[in-house]
């Protein structure tokens, strides 16, 4: 099992970040405020931008920055920061998140234009969603998270393929 990087590195990654945020500065005469860095990512992605209840966050995968540290400072982090900046000059609902203006900002940064990488997950920790267990005539019938939630809220009722009974949480959950 891979070990996440640890601080020594994600200074590294976070300085690299701050370094592309700069550099967009002088390219756009802006004044960009410094984007919050979180290494909570996890899964197959390296990286991911994100506004959240008003907060710009960029957050990377600690594993996959583990296994392919130089290329992923060298690809994920100007890519993430290139949404970033994209986000702040254009808008997220005006642009194409990979679109001309990304790629644009890419070649000024002078990194890979590639949407996404293809990396070997051996050792890397999968993510693991939490199932809930329903219960029709026949079967028991384990549901994601999503599923079960639209089932709580009244919105859906779903039913076994097999018998046609409607799914109802397993007694005791």
């Amino acid at each position: 099992m891979i070990e996440p990087i640890g601080i020594s590195k994600q200074t590294l990654v976070v300085e690299a970040t701050a370094d592309y945020v700069e550099r967009a500065q002088r390219l756009f005469n802006g004044d960009f405020s410094q984007v919050t860095v979180r290494f909570d990512l996890r899964g197959r992605a390296a990286g991911m931008y994100r506004v959240q209840k008003g907060e710009r966050v960029i957050r990377y995968n600690p594993y996959l920055f583990a296994k392919y540290f130089d290329d992923n400072l060298a690809v994920t982090v100007p890519h993430e920061v290139a949404h970033y900046i994209t986000d702040m000059v254009y808008g997220l609902r005006h642009i194409r998140p990979h679109g001309k203006e990304w790629k644009a900002l890419m070649a000024e940064f002078g990194a890979d234009a590639s949407r996404t990488c293809n990396y070997d997950l051996e050792g890397i920790p999968k993510r693991v969603y939490q199932r809930f267990p329903y219960r029709c005539d026949c079967t028991q019938h384990d549901l994601t998270a999503r599923r079960h939630n639209q089932i709580q809220d009244g919105k859906k009722l779903y039913f076994c393929r097999r018998c046609g009974s409607p799914l109802v949480p397993k007694p005791g959950q």
